[in-house]
């Protein structure tokens, strides 16, 4: 019987993420300077979102594109970005 206890024991399941949920702001120098974000989403992870976001603006800002507002869907997770004086204001949301 041990050969059949091995197929039909349960596994556990692999833990899941909860996408995060909130905002951060960045300076332009790429300071996070606040964020209402869980610690479990990691600084890494937000200096990698804030550096992208202000290198898009900036590469907008050169190509003569005045973006002052980013909006970026993905397929659970939206991202809204909104230009504040050369700073940014990010806000994380789950997707329903």
């Amino acid at each position: 019987m041990g050969l059949l206890d091995f197929f039909s024991s349960k596994k556990d399941a692999p833990a899941l993420d909860r996408l995060p949920s909130g905002s951060f702001t960045v300076d332009r120098d790429g300071k996070v300077l606040t964020s209402t974000l869980p610690r479990s989403f990691g600084e890494a992870n937000v200096q990698e979102i804030g550096k992208t976001v202000m290198e898009t603006m900036l590469s907008a800002r050169e190509a003569s594109l005045p973006v002052t507002e980013l909006v970026i869907h993905y397929s659970a997770l939206k991202v809204t970005a909104k230009e504040q004086r050369g700073g940014v204001m990010i806000f994380l949301a789950p997707v329903r």
